[in-house]
């Protein structure tokens, strides 16, 4: 009867290391974007500073826009060159 038990919730060998794998993933996932979080608000107000040192702009909302979409071009560079890359060394 144990024996049925162990199989119906964990399955087998495979299955084991599989949900292991899966759970060591989610929590790097969650460590990572909490680690994100936090340094959101500095990278922010750094490129905010280097916006406005470049730029003299006097609205907060056009100041917050043109902060977002450089911040979002910065990190599609580093996405692109990352898979570039990755595909290189891996692919």
């Amino acid at each position: 009867m144990k024996e049925k038990i162990y199989r119906f919730f964990i399955g087998s060998e495979h299955l084991r290391k599989e949900f292991f794998k899966e759970l060591r993933v989610l929590i790097l996932f969650t460590l990572g974007f909490t680690i994100a979080f936090t340094w959101r608000q500095t990278i922010f107000d750094v490129t905010e500073s280097i916006v406005l040192f470049f730029i003299n702009i006097q609205g907060e909302a056009t100041l917050s826009i043109v902060t977002s979409t450089l911040t979002t071009l910065i990190c599609l560079f580093f996405v692109y060159l990352t898979a570039r890359y990755m595909v290189k060394l891996y692919g």
